[in-house]
């Protein structure tokens, strides 16, 4: 490997918490590199150090030969729309698919995300930064951005929660965890495995350690006994004294010298037990006691200036329904949730319950006040309710420091995780979900779905992740043809309805299912007897799916 450049002792601080500590990484000429790690570990952080948009604490990257050019992109930027064309981006937007005639801040999520991806691939840079790249895009456009990836000629840094997106074009991990950095060759899936074979590796050390601490402390133990014994004996005893006091004396000797013996092992070689990994918890109760309506449109349309996103849609949606929103990015999805929200006009009818009690959670979680801390923001009214709130942030794996800081310094996974916990609290009825698992890390995207599985109120959720569309709705809104139309089935019935076959179908069906297998391997342990079996079908599927984007 051609080194590019490397992070020599890197660490970064927020005050007096220590963030990153000690990294050492290799920067290779051309490489992929993803960087995986839990919501708040740090790195948007080195991102952020390595696009020299902040110092380090310590340490440095040092580049080989003349530094280079470096393009950003970041996680969430609600300042892209105040700047200004740098060169002639147009060309790059019909590339990207981005409607190159409309205001930024009129379009989708996914077409926002698609003109930030065109600006910084067509800056041609030498280092390319991505955080979080695959957020909000539908699926043709992910498989762009895999091309673009594969094509680029610089090297990329970039930081994902999706194992799809890393197997397919990662060539190195770096796992940011416990504020260290490991490096790993290979991709996502080859990660995972060599990291599995290290804690377990580490824990066969550990319990080898543990188990021979035991044997010499129960032999101290049993001198220490015996040494007890000897002391009494010569104090009880009026004849051969001395002969007790020398036994006492040698076994005081023994002892001291296993003890020695134990400390000075340990010294040189202390074997840590494996770090277990995190366990997130939410809980959100929501009231239940509602009527059977929660909304109803007659014949709503909406538009922007020319652009028509939907016309003559009606439909019901019933208490404790749980209604998947699907469509391709522009259809006006995010739209919708802004019009039940009374943020957006409408055209026609929109009736909603005055009884529901709403909870939104944005795809950019820029509606918090960033310059709170969580303690400022909830407001405890007594300590029993501070405690409860403490607790659902242990919960949600934030640490005590957590309650005292600005949300401005915290990750966009754990805005998310902050937005939830005021839904809990407020025990919201009716969600409204835009894209709720990006950001998080996995862990929490798992334990959100356990969440809202349980969750006895209305759910309207939109998301581009299949399988959890699958696993937590029955039913749809279909934003298709310029309209809206619910659909009496989940997303899979859907797909496989009228056994239609084309190229795009067959596509959306594989990827569904792998999405499924993957959402398996994911809850299941290495020794799993079907681990294997499901882990093979998982890359039968993914060649199945290369084979067919090929066509």
């Amino acid at each position: 490997m051609t080194l590019h450049g490397k992070l020599v002792d890197i660490c970064i601080m927020y005050g007096e918490k220590v963030i990153l500590e000690s990294l050492k990484a290799d920067i290779g000429t051309g490489a992929v590199i993803g960087i995986v790690g839990g919501n708040g570990e740090g790195k948007s952080s080195l991102l952020s150090i390595l696009a020299n948009e902040a110092a380090p604490t310590m340490g440095q990257i040092e580049w080989f030969g003349t530094q280079p050019t470096i393009s950003y992109f970041k996680q969430e930027d609600d300042q892209f729309h105040k700047t200004g064309y740098v060169y002639d981006e147009r060309e790059y937007f019909s590339k990207w698919s981005v409607p190159h005639e409309r205001d930024y801040t009129q379009l989708s999520g996914g077409e926002k995300m698609k003109r930030r991806l065109s600006r910084v691939f067509a800056e041609k840079a030498q280092l390319l930064l991505l955080d979080e790249p695959t957020n909000h895009l539908d699926q043709e456009s992910l498989s762009f951005l895999k091309k673009q990836i594969h094509s680029y000629q610089g090297t990329i840094i970039l930081v994902s929660h999706d194992r799809y997106f890393l197997d397919e074009v990662a060539e190195w991990i770096w796992e940011v965890e416990n504020k260290k950095l490991t490096v790993y060759a290979g991709n996502y899936t080859s990660y995972r495995q060599k990291k599995e074979e290290n804690r377990l590796t580490q824990q066969r050390l550990y319990d080898g350690q543990q188990s021979k601490i035991q044997q010499v402390e129960k032999q101290i133990s049993d001198l220490k006994n015996w040494s007890s014994k000897a002391h009494a004996d010569s104090t009880k005893h009026e004849f051969n004294k001395e002969y007790y006091r020398v036994k006492a004396k040698k076994m005081d000797v023994q002892i001291r010298s296993k003890k020695k013996r134990l400390e000075l092992e340990l010294s040189k070689n202390t074997i840590e037990k494996p770090e277990e990994e995190k366990e997130v918890i939410f809980s959100i109760e929501g009231n239940k006691k509602k009527g059977k309506r929660v909304l109803e449109a007659k014949s709503i349309s909406k538009s922007f200036e020319d652009k028509l996103l939907f016309q003559n849609a009606s439909f019901t949606i019933q208490s404790q329904e749980r209604i998947g929103i699907i469509g391709s990015n522009g259809s006006g999805k995010s739209t919708f949730f802004h019009m039940l929200l009374g943020e957006e006009s409408v055209q026609g009818e929109l009736w909603k319950s005055e009884a529901m009690n709403i909870g939104y959670l944005r795809q950019t979680v820029f509606d918090l006040p960033e310059d709170k801390t969580p303690f400022e923001f909830f407001v405890p009214s007594d300590f029993e309710t501070r405690g409860q709130i403490q607790t659902l942030m242990m919960n949600l794996g934030f640490s005590k420091e957590h309650w005292s800081r600005p949300i401005y310094t915290m990750s966009m996974g754990e805005r998310v995780k902050l937005k939830l916990m005021e839904f809990m609290l407020d025990k919201k009825d009716v969600l409204l979900l835009d894209e709720p698992t990006n950001h998080l890390d996995l862990s929490s995207r798992e334990q959100l779905e356990k969440t809202l599985s349980a969750y006895p109120g209305t759910i309207l959720l939109v998301t581009h992740d299949r399988y959890f569309l699958e696993k937590l709705t029955n039913k749809l809104l279909v934003f298709e043809n310029n309209t809206i139309r619910k659909v009496e089935m989940s997303y899979k019935e859907w797909m496989h309805k009228n056994d239609e076959s084309s190229l795009e179908k067959d596509l959306l069906k594989l990827e569904t299912e792998q999405q499924a297998v993957l959402g398996l391997l994911s809850y299941m342990k290495k020794n799993d007897p079907k681990y294997t079996e499901l882990d093979q079908k998982f890359m039968t599927l993914s060649k199945q799916i290369n084979e067919l984007k090929k066509k």
